[in-house]
C-alpha cells in the first residue's frame, strides 16, 4: 500500500482518469507526486469504467499509520472539439469537480470546497503572491494557457516537456492551497467540520 507524506496534495482527476482508461476497462496503477525530480508523496488506486461517461475509482494509501480506502463516482463530459473530459464527484459536497484536495492533516481526497480553501484565498498567505507569480509565468510562458487546471499541449511541444511542465504546474497549485491553509490557521478536519456547521446553520 503507498503512503502518504504530509504536504498538501492536489489530485488532477481528468489526467489520472484518461491515462487510466486508455490502458483498459479495469486499471490499477500508482500516482504520485515529485519535488525536484523525486517523488515525495504517491498512492495506489483501481479504476473501472462502468459505462461510455461513467466510471469508479478507488483510492488506497496510508495516513499517519492508518489503512484509508474508499471509493469515487467519475463522469465524464463531451469536449468541444471531440473526446470526453473526466470529473469527480466529490464524497463530501457531491459536487461535480476536476481537482480532489488532500490538505495537511487530512485523511481523504474531497473537493476545494468541502476544505474551504476559496474562502481561506481572501487572507493572502506569506509567499502566496510569489507562487502565484510563479504559476501564471509558467502558463503563460511555457504552457500559452491561461487554464490553470488543466492546460492543453501547446502545438509542437514535446509530450516528455509537457507532461513536465504539467507536473511542476501541480506543484506550485499544491503550494499555494498549503499557504492559504497554514495562513487559515486551521487543521484540515477542523475546516471540514466547519464547513458542515456551517451548512446546518443554513437549513
Amino acid at each position: 500500500m503507498a503512503v502518504i507524506l504530509d504536504y498538501g496534495l492536489r489530485l488532477p482527476v481528468h489526467r489520472m482518469a484518461k491515462l487510466a482508461l486508455s490502458q483498459g476497462d479495469r486499471v490499477q496503477g500508482s500516482w504520485g507526486w515529485k519535488r525536484d525530480g523525486d517523488y515525495y508523496a504517491t498512492i495506489t488506486y483501481w479504476m473501472a469504467r462502468q459505462g461510455p461517461r461513467e466510471a469508479q475509482l478507488r483510492l488506497s494509501y496510508t495516513r499517519d499509520g492508518e489503512a484509508i480506502a474508499y471509493g469515487i463516482r467519475l463522469v465524464a463530459e463531451p469536449c468541444r472539439f471531440g473526446g470526453l473530459r473526466w470529473f469527480a464527484i466529490c464524497p463530501s459536497t457531491r459536487l461535480k469537480v476536476s481537482k480532489l484536495y488532500l490538505p495537511p492533516g487530512a485523511k481523504r481526497f474531497l473537493a476545494r470546497k468541502a476544505w474551504r480553501l476559496a474562502y481561506a484565498s481572501q487572507h493572502v498567505a506569506p509567499g502566496f503572491d510569489r507562487l502565484c507569480a510563479q504559476r501564471d509565468r509558467l502558463l503563460a510562458k511555457k504552457l500559452k494557457s491561461d487554464d490553470p487546471d488543466f492546460p492543453l499541449k501547446p502545438k509542437g511541444m514535446r509530450r516528455s516537456t509537457y507532461e513536465r511542465h504539467l507536473d511542476k504546474l501541480d506543484h506550485l497549485n499544491a503550494a499555494m492551497d498549503l499557504a492559504l491553509i497554514q495562513r487559515f490557521g486551521m487543521t484540515a478536519e477542523a475546516i471540514l467540520n466547519n464547513s458542515g456547521n456551517l451548512e446546518r446553520k443554513q437549513e
